[in-house]
């Protein structure tokens, strides 16, 4: 049985600058980004496991997409995964996590 994904509101509003950011300057690129992160979805949602632990934090684990590291946490015991964050990779991640 798979996992249920749940983007928490920061998470959303996350992707929702980033793909407003893309669009702005390369639309393909935007649709793309898009495409990756559903791509990304269905391989946590299947296989939450499949993406490691993130060293500096290990309450998450992390998935990279494109230029941008996706935050999560599994919690078996409901079948969810939480997105915490979607973050570009030269930000300072632990100040926003």
């Amino acid at each position: 049985m798979a996992y249920k994904l749940i983007f928490l509101k920061r998470a959303e509003k996350d992707l929702d600058n980033i793909s407003k950011y893309k669009a702005g300057f390369y639309p393909g690129t935007a649709i793309r980004f898009v495409d990756e992160v559903d791509r990304y979805r269905d391989i946590i949602e299947e296989n939450p496991y499949a993406f490691p632990v993130y060293q500096y934090n290990p309450r998450y684990r992390r998935a990279v997409i494109m230029d941008y590291l996706l935050f999560y946490k599994v919690f078996d015991k409901s079948r969810k995964v939480k997105v915490y964050r979607v973050l570009h990779g030269k930000r300072d991640i632990e100040k926003c996590l």
